[in-house]
C-alpha cells in the first residue's frame, strides 16, 4: 500500500456551476395572438353610380350579392388545419418515443438479473465498514497497543511508527510500518486497533468486510486499478480468546509500481472492546511476510481491561 494520509477530508466540488435553467430557463414568444388581415372582409365594395336609367340593374359579380365585388378568401381554415397537422405529427413522435423507451426499458429489466461470481472476489462494502475515526495513529511505547490486543514492537525490527492508520473506520488504532526501500512508493503495515461498526459484527462477519474496506481506504487511493481477492473467515484462537481470521490479496496496477499488491491478514478478536489485528505486505516480499508471522505469533489479549 502507499502511505496513508487523512482519508476524513472532504473537499468542496471545484466545478460546480449554477444552473442556468433554474429560473425557469430561456422565454419564447410563441403564442402570442397574430392579427389576421384577412378577419375583417372587403366591405366597401364599389358605390353605385348615380342613377341614369340603368342604376337599378347595376353588375352582377357570379357568386356575390349584387353590386358587391369578390371578397378576399378567408384562410383561418387553412391555418386551423395546420396546426391541427403540426399537433398530430409531434403527438405520433412522442408516442413513438414512449414506446422505444418502455421497450428498452422491459428489455433492460430481462437482462439485469445478477449473476453469480467467483466466490474469492467481494465487493465493495461502501457504508459497511464503520464509522471512521480521527485517521491519526496513537503512540506506541515498547509494545504496540490498542484496548487488550497488543504485540512487541521488537516483533518487526527496523520498522517505524505509522503515522496515519491503515483501518480508517477504527478507534485508538496503532501501528508500525516499513518502506519497501526500492523507490516504490509502497510499504508493509502491521496494525492494531478497535472496531467501529455502526452495529455489533460477529468477528467472522467483521473480519470478512475489513479487507475490501482497506482496499476502499486512503492506502490504495492512487492506484489506477485494484482488486481485491479473500478467504472464507476461519476460527482461531489469539493468546486463548476466540477470533476469526480472513486472509486475502488487494492486486493493483499504478504508476511507479512493479509490484503486484498486497497480501492482507485480518484477525478479529471476541475482545471486550472488540479488537483486530492487520497485516498489509507486499506480494512477493518474504522477508516481510516473515516478520508479519513473528507479529502474529506474539499477539497478546490482556484477560484484565
Amino acid at each position: 500500500m502507499s502511505n496513508p494520509q487523512d482519508p476524513n477530508g472532504q473537499q468542496p466540488d471545484p466545478y460546480a456551476q449554477p444552473d442556468p435553467y433554474a429560473q425557469g430557463g430561456y422565454q419564447y414568444g410563441y403564442g402570442q395572438p397574430q392579427g389576421d388581415p384577412y378577419a375583417q372582409p372587403y366591405q366597401q365594395g364599389y358605390q353605385g353610380y348615380p342613377q341614369q336609367g340603368y342604376a337599378q340593374q347595376g353588375y352582377q359579380y357570379p357568386g356575390q350579392p349584387q353590386g358587391q365585388p369578390p371578397q378576399k378568401p378567408n384562410r383561418t381554415g387553412l391555418f386551423v388545419g395546420i396546426g391541427v397537422a403540426v399537433v398530430l405529427v409531434i403527438a405520433v413522435a412522442i408516442a413513438a418515443v414512449v414506446l422505444v423507451v418502455r421497450s428498452d426499458s422491459g428489455a433492460g429489466d430481462r437482462t439485469a438479473a445478477p449473476t453469480a461470481g467467483p466466490s474469492s472476489v467481494t465487493p465493495s462494502t461502501g457504508g459497511d465498514c464503520g464509522v471512521p475515526g480521527s485517521g491519526r495513529a496513537s503512540d506506541i511505547t515498547d509494545r504496540v497497543a490498542s484496548g487488550p490486543l497488543s504485540f512487541p514492537v521488537s516483533a518487526a525490527p527496523g520498522w517505524e511508527k505509522e503515522s496515519y492508520t491503515v483501518y480508517a473506520q477504527s478507534i485508538a488504532a496503532a501501528g508500525l510500518q516499513k518502506s519497501m526501500g526500492d523507490g516504490q512508493p509502497w510499504q508493509a503495515g502491521a496494525e492494531v486497533g478497535q472496531t467501529n461498526f455502526n452495529s455489533k459484527l460477529d468477528p467472522k462477519d467483521a473480519a470478512s468486510r475489513m479487507i475490501q474496506c482497506i482496499a476502499d481506504g486512503a492506502g490504495y487511493l492512487n492506484v489506477n486499478s485494484k482488486r481485491v481477492e479473500q478467504s472464507a473467515a476461519e476460527s482461531i484462537t489469539v493468546d486463548g480468546v476466540p477470533a476469526a481470521k480472513v486472509t486475502g490479496k488487494i492486486l493493483v496496477t499504478g504508476d511507479q509500481l512493479t509490484v503486484a499488491g498486497d497480501d492482507v491478514t485480518v484477525i478479529v478478536i471476541a475482545s471486550a472492546p472488540q479488537t483486530y489485528a492487520m497485516l498489509v505486505i507486499p506480494i512477493g516480499r518474504d522477508d516481510m511476510a516473515a516478520t508479519g508471522k513473528a507479529i502474529v505469533e506474539q499477539l497478546k489479549v490482556a484477560k484484565a481491561v
